[in-house]
């Protein structure tokens, strides 16, 4: 995996990423015109559960790709488990959150959830909204906040770009403002080159299903490697293990071992449920 490259990452320059004055300036005049209120206590504009359900739906493959990143790779690696993962859309809501349960207990009795909407307009100057306007990465420190709500938070935000170089989402970390920003910055940069390979992946590979009628089997199936792919597409054609093993060119066993694989990761017994799984995947009718 990418992340192998962990020993080898040295910490990133804070001041690389760090705003100028006079582009803060211009975001705290937006806020104050916009009447944003300075002493926010709570995020406004959390969307309903429906509009919720309805904005997860139409970023799963986002979430699920970014999800496998942010869970095995990028929170295992940070020295604080309070520091707080978040993954929004290209528009500034958020699609998921990782941290400490004690983190995301306060982050949830600030509205801070999925939904929140981190547009400048809603919640003054912070990471994401500048990540927006600027179309980079960016750095603010707690203090630079527009609102109270954040100025105990450090936060790093960076846009995730599809294969046609268009943003497709938001990663932000955000963290205590007294801590060194330096090891985090590098260990985001790392996830977003990450999820942004395997975003591609996914979009170019003819053997992802068209349509899925269930997120926790998608979030299953992106976890197969492309041969295991191959070979399910083709089990779910009816071709027996002999069959597969000549249209591929490996051994019967070699197949009857992917097959455990397969089932194991899609959680399915028997090619009963293999068929079903698949139907449900959209590769059978």
């Amino acid at each position: 995996m990418l992340f192998e490259q962990l020993k080898q990452l040295k910490k990133a320059d804070d001041d690389k990423f760090l705003i100028p004055s006079q582009i803060l300036e211009a975001s705290y005049k937006r806020c104050r015109d916009k009447r944003v209120k300075v002493e926010l206590a709570q995020m406004p504009r959390i969307l309903s559960h429906p509009e919720v359900d309805k904005l997860l739906e139409k970023y799963k493959l986002l979430l699920l790709v970014a999800w496998l990143v942010i869970r095995e790779d990028l929170y295992p690696n940070f020295i604080d488990e309070d520091q707080l993962i978040i993954l929004c859309n290209h528009e500034g809501y958020a699609v998921a959150l990782m941290s400490s349960p004690k983190a995301l207990e306060l982050c949830y009795s600030m509205n801070i959830g999925p939904g929140t909407c981190f547009r400048e307009e809603v919640c003054g100057t912070n990471a994401i909204a500048l990540a927006m306007r600027l179309r980079k990465t960016v750095v603010i420190r707690g203090e630079q906040h527009y609102c109270r709500l954040f100025k105990n938070w450090s936060c790093i935000a960076a846009p995730l770009r599809g294969p046609g170089g268009d943003i497709i989402g938001y990663l932000d970390v955000s963290m205590d403002s007294e801590e060194e920003l330096g090891h985090t910055i590098a260990l985001v940069e790392l996830a977003v080159k990450y999820i942004e390979k395997l975003f591609a992946e996914q979009l170019s590979d003819k053997t992802m299903p068209k349509t899925i009628t269930s997120p926790e089997s998608l979030s299953r199936f992106v976890t197969l490697s492309n041969r295991e792919r191959q070979i399910f597409s083709l089990i779910a054609k009816g071709q027996t293990a002999g069959e597969i093993a000549g249209t591929i060119g490996i051994s019967v066993t070699t197949v009857k071992t992917y097959r455990k694989r397969i089932y194991k990761k899609l959680g399915i017994k028997n090619k009963i449920d293999c068929l079903n799984k698949a139907r449900e995947l959209g590769y059978l009718e």
